[in-house]
């Protein structure tokens, strides 16, 4: 046997009889049949996420405070908690107290989350489960990546409020649940990291931390993915160390096609040209992924990016490389005559990251179009509530509206002032791109807010303020 496993994914694709990623880590939740659900409900997997990040459900047996959030049951919820409460005078005052638990609770017929914990009370629809399911276990596995401060957020029952420590004391509704296998790999560290340092920080201001976890969580779920075909397409030149700035425009101020934001290269025309290859790429890497290099015996084999694997190659030598390569030549022989590909590319490779290239493009005319172009439309379904804004004959544009603009600075200031310029350098971290005519808006935003400070040591130096 070869470096590469060529037989095994032979046999593996052969008996499958369509494309498959073989014994791979996932590493997007997306489906090759788009529903689309996704888009203007991501607020629904939020519940999901963090009772799967706790390790968590809903049980069914216990006393259903989920089904009294609804207008139809609410009340039924509302007299529970107020008959723990005891009134004086006539019932007036206990009719009343039951009609505010019913406002303070629910809104439209959804659960108000009035503490952390009561996230883990937001059900997902039966019609959902499937898809939001695996969304909320690739949020946990890949951008919370089992941190327990975060899973402590959603667990904690702690309240400085009477009535909020009166209402979560009579929930009792989650069960523990059996540890599931890991279904997804992170791949983009820096990105991970900055999600989980702003979810904790933003977890020491509760208020604030409530209306924003789920635009936040929505923001780097959407950045990740379009990190992700920004890396692919660099193949083995990827950095996945390095989180690449995509450019954004404000929502309020007009653009032409010369700005960043409408470029082909710098913004969303270039994630959208490019969705419809993350298929065919994830196949790509996860078959190079199915070789001797594996740690683990047993188990999913880790997804490697081209960039991984090649260096990983590298480093055992020309030799090493030269079997390596000769392996993935066979495998684009092979994979040529699969029953379910109709490819005539010529493989006149040399080098391995030409071989990758060539496996890439093989897959690429081997996949069916419409899966391509359904699979990746889904990062357009994740945009398209919050994140993108069409912008006329320029098509659609990376979006920042106000309170995205007031997040992603709370969290790049944190609770220290900071050189606007730092500000900037944080936003980038996150994916965020500013070219000079959007950045001159967002000084002024901020310069309205009064949180941009003037006064320093070096005279002129202009300093950002905390937002919290």
């Amino acid at each position: 046997m070869g470096h590469l496993n060529v037989d095994d994914l032979k046999d593996h694709l052969f008996t499958k009889n369509k494309h498959d990623v073989g014994n791979v880590f996932d590493i997007v939740p997306f489906l090759t049949k788009r529903t689309a659900a996704i888009k203007g409900n991501f607020n629904k997997v939020l519940g999901e996420f963090v009772r799967y990040n706790s390790s968590v459900e809903l049980d069914p047996s216990a006393y259903s405070e989920i089904d009294t959030f609804t207008t139809e049951h609410k009340n039924k919820y509302s007299e529970h908690i107020a008959s723990q409460v005891e009134f004086q005078g006539d019932g007036d005052a206990e009719y009343d107290f039951i009609r505010f638990l019913d406002r303070y609770l629910a809104s439209d017929d959804k659960i108000k989350p009035i503490h952390p914990h009561l996230f883990n009370y937001i059900p997902v629809e039966k019609k959902y489960e499937n898809e939001f399911g695996k969304y909320a276990q690739f949020l946990s596995e890949t951008l919370a990546s089992n941190n327990e401060s975060i899973k402590d957020i959603f667990k904690s029952k702690k309240s400085d409020n009477i009535l909020t420590d009166l209402i979560l004391n009579q929930l009792n509704g989650l069960r523990p649940t059996k540890e599931k296998k890991q279904q997804y790999q992170s791949l983009l560290p820096p990105l991970v990291q900055r999600y989980q340092e702003d979810v904790l920080f933003l977890s020491k201001h509760t208020d604030y931390f409530l209306a924003s976890f789920p635009l936040l969580t929505h923001f780097y779920t959407l950045m990740y993915a379009m990190q992700l075909v920004f890396k692919f397409e660099q193949f083995t030149n990827a950095d996945f160390n390095q989180v690449t700035p995509l450019y954004f425009a404000l929502d309020w101020e007009p653009i032409n096609k010369r700005r960043r934001a409408a470029d082909e290269v710098d913004g969303y025309k270039f994630i959208k040209g490019n969705a419809r290859k993350l298929f065919p790429h994830i196949h790509t890497i996860s078959h190079l992924s199915h070789n001797d290099m594996r740690v683990a015996e047993e188990g999913p084999y880790a997804f490697t990016p081209y960039s991984s694997l090649y260096q990983s190659i590298q480093e055992k030598g020309d030799e090493y490389e030269q079997e390596f390569l000769a392996d993935v030549k066979l495998w684009i022989k092979e994979y040529k005559n699969l029953p379910f590909t109709q490819v005539n590319i010529e493989d006149q490779s040399t080098t391995l990251p030409e071989a990758f290239n060539i496996l890439f493009k093989c897959l690429e005319a081997g996949t069916s179009s419409s899966v391509a172009d359904k699979f990746g439309k889904n990062i357009d379904d994740l945009a398209s509530d919050h994140f993108i804004k069409s912008r006329g004959s320029i098509g659609n544009v990376l979006n920042i509206k106000h309170d995205l603009l007031h997040l992603m600075t709370a969290v790049a200031v944190k609770d220290k002032r900071i050189p606007l310029n730092d500000l900037f350098d944080e936003f980038e971290k996150r994916g965020i791109g500013l070219d000079l005519h959007s950045k001159k808006e967002v000084m002024n935003v901020l310069d309205n807010l009064n949180i941009i400070d003037k006064k320093s040591d070096s005279g002129d130096a202009q300093y950002v303020k905390p937002i919290l």
